[in-house]
């Protein structure tokens, strides 16, 4: 499917309107629950808006999109990158004052607000291929390899990073915290 959405977007890239629609379908609704993984459950509509910012962001940037890697990939860093801004926003607002606190973890071992903060709250100082490999692996529940295709990155390249970030998040949270969330 990834040369499939390549091809596609290729075309978007030239105006194609109806590949454009070809790939929002494909990839809406993983965008919608990348959304809701990153500002929580509680926010589904805030996520619907989140999902058609980065569509637009994907449409207006789609000319300069160089094919060197997966569109998933590209498609997800754009929903990333929409989140935390949107996050942001609200947090110097303080609607969201612990915004970090609505991010769910998929292993649901993490039962505090606190220990959701600090653990993320760290995760935001590492550094970027860290961070979204983590938060891919950890949080959105992608496979190894899934992880790896949406970086476009090789399978040791991505466990790599997944175990640099996970060495440098030991150094600073304490053990039993990183054995019940990341299994570390």
């Amino acid at each position: 499917m990834s040369d499939k959405l390549s091809s596609y977007m290729l075309k978007t890239a030239k105006g194609d309107k109806e590949s454009f629609r070809f790939i929002a379908n494909a990839l809406g609704y993983k965008m919608h629950a990348i959304a809701i993984k990153i500002l929580g459950s509680s926010h589904f509509e805030d996520a619907d808006d989140i999902v058609q910012i980065s569509l637009i962001k994907v449409w207006q940037s789609a000319p300069g999109w160089a094919n060197k890697g997966s569109v998933e990939g590209y498609v997800y860093k754009v929903v990333f990158s929409t989140c935390m801004d949107f996050l942001r926003r609200y947090k110097s607002s303080q609607q969201f004052k612990d915004y970090y606190s609505n991010l769910e973890i998929t292993n649901n071992k993490c039962n505090t607000i606190e220990l959701r903060k600090m653990l993320l709250s760290n995760i935001q100082k590492l550094p970027p291929c860290q961070r979204e490999a983590i938060l891919l692996y950890y949080f959105c529940g992608y496979k190894q390899k899934e992880v790896s295709n949406i970086l476009n990155k090789t399978d040791k390249a991505t466990e790599s990073l997944i175990i640099r970030a996970r060495k440098k998040l030991k150094t600073i949270l304490p053990k039993n915290l990183l054995e019940e969330l990341l299994y570390v």
